[in-house]
């Protein structure tokens, strides 16, 4: 199933933890909770919403009380909250992994070794700043929402993003010495600069 074919079930998901949100509620809760594995857009979220209220799987709700401007909120309805357990019942499908720095490594004959390099240290710079990120999310699941049921969840999928990282960053250190490795002409290998 494609992603945005999942899409509905991060939603009604969200739904599921915080009803009567909007759109905008559930791309905020996205953003501090599962942005670093399962983003949407604004403009995948609202067409997604129209979709599911007319398949009777949400109902929208105006809602004056939170800004003197009308605000669609939405919730599950019993037949939403089927579909979203059915979905969580099923096994994860295996989805395609792609990346475009592995993309990119794989070609690195095709420019000279600073190129390659410069991209493998900018990654690992990003993966510092994500351990960091998830650092903080995990003292702060800790601390303010120790009594949450969902908790250990949040914790597992959390533990996975750490655990990524640091494989990853393992990854980085290795693949940095081939390089010093290539540089210092230990391990030569021609190069076919086509720029």
């Amino acid at each position: 199933m494609a992603k945005s074919n999942k899409s509905k079930f991060a939603i009604m998901g969200m739904l599921a933890l915080v009803p009567k949100s909007s759109g905008y509620d559930i791309k905020k809760l996205m953003e501090g909770s599962t942005e670093f594995f399962w983003k949407e857009s604004y403009s995948s979220i609202y067409p997604v919403l129209g979709t599911l209220v007319k398949e009777g799987l949400i109902v929208q709700h105006e809602d004056l009380a939170k800004s003197e401007r009308q605000r669609n909120v939405y919730e599950l309805t019993a037949k939403g909250k089927s579909e979203l357990k059915a979905w969580l019942d099923k096994p994860a499908e295996c989805e395609q992994f792609r990346n475009e720095l592995l993309l990119k490594l794989f070609f690195g004959e095709l420019v000279p070794l600073s190129t390659t390099r410069k991209h493998i240290e900018e990654f690992r710079q990003t993966l510092l700043w994500k351990d960091k990120i998830y650092q903080s999310v995990k003292e702060t699941l800790q601390l303010d929402q120790k009594n949450e049921p969902g908790l250990p969840y949040w914790l597992m999928t959390l533990d996975f993003g750490l655990r990524q990282v640091k494989a990853a960053l393992e990854w980085c250190e290795s693949a940095l010495k081939q390089y010093d490795k290539m540089e210092s002409g230990t391990q030569c290998l021609e190069r076919l600069n086509i720029y």
